[in-house]
């Protein structure tokens, strides 16, 4: 039997740097994609789930789901060859050699053990956690619409068969309100059509400008 892997602390390379985060949301758009490119020596970027398969400048990817995994093998031939990848599922670690975290079901974020994370009930939840653990401390949230927009759950359509195309929204929202003000407050949402109300809301380019 092959031993159970230690959740790896996450380095705190991008020391008070500021990342966009792309979740898989239906406003995660080809525009949008190539607007944060245009920024991408301003910015870290954070992606998880189907989002390696159209952004080619991920810094980090992550995606939590053994069975999300199993559908797409082609993740780490596709990824830039110094993408840090991660995964909380020890089966897919075991098996690719890619970082595994711990995590758990409490409330915010794990904030003082670079080993671990908070679940949120989704990915782009672990995936801000994560970012914590690296430094960041500005986070531009793209994809996050947290609700269908147009009839769509993500930018892509429907998952492939095997996997869920029904989120609920309602407990990723409870969620994320439980993060706390102080951190909050460093988190701008860029995702048009958002039901991230409690983040402040600013158009992706006005807030890339700013930097």
């Amino acid at each position: 039997m092959s031993q159970r892997p230690t959740s790896q602390k996450v380095p705190c390379m991008f020391s008070g740097e500021t990342a966009v985060l792309m979740a898989t949301g239906p406003s995660l758009t080809p525009e949008v994609i190539d607007t944060v490119r245009k920024y991408k020596n301003k910015v870290k970027v954070f992606g998880c789930n189907d989002t390696y398969s159209v952004v080619d400048y991920l810094d980090v990817h992550y995606a939590c789901d053994g069975a999300w995994w199993d559908k797409h093998p082609n993740v780490l031939s596709t990824l830039p060859p110094d993408c840090h990848v991660w995964t909380q599922e020890v089966r897919t670690a075991q098996a690719l050699g890619i970082n595994y975290i711990k995590g758990s079901h409490n409330k915010g974020l794990c904030l003082d053990k670079p080993d671990h994370i908070h679940y949120g009930s989704n990915s782009g939840y672990q995936q801000l956690n994560l970012a914590y653990h690296y430094g960041i401390r500005r986070f531009l949230l793209v994809g996050y619409n947290m609700q269908p927009v147009d009839g769509k759950s993500h930018y892509f359509g429907d998952h492939p068969a095997g996997l869920a195309n029904t989120s609920p929204y309602d407990k990723f929202l409870k969620a994320f309100a439980t993060i706390p003000n102080n951190i909050k407050e460093t988190i701008i949402n860029c995702t048009p059509n958002s039901a991230l109300t409690f983040f402040k809301y600013i158009p992706l380019e006005e807030a890339l400008k700013a930097l």
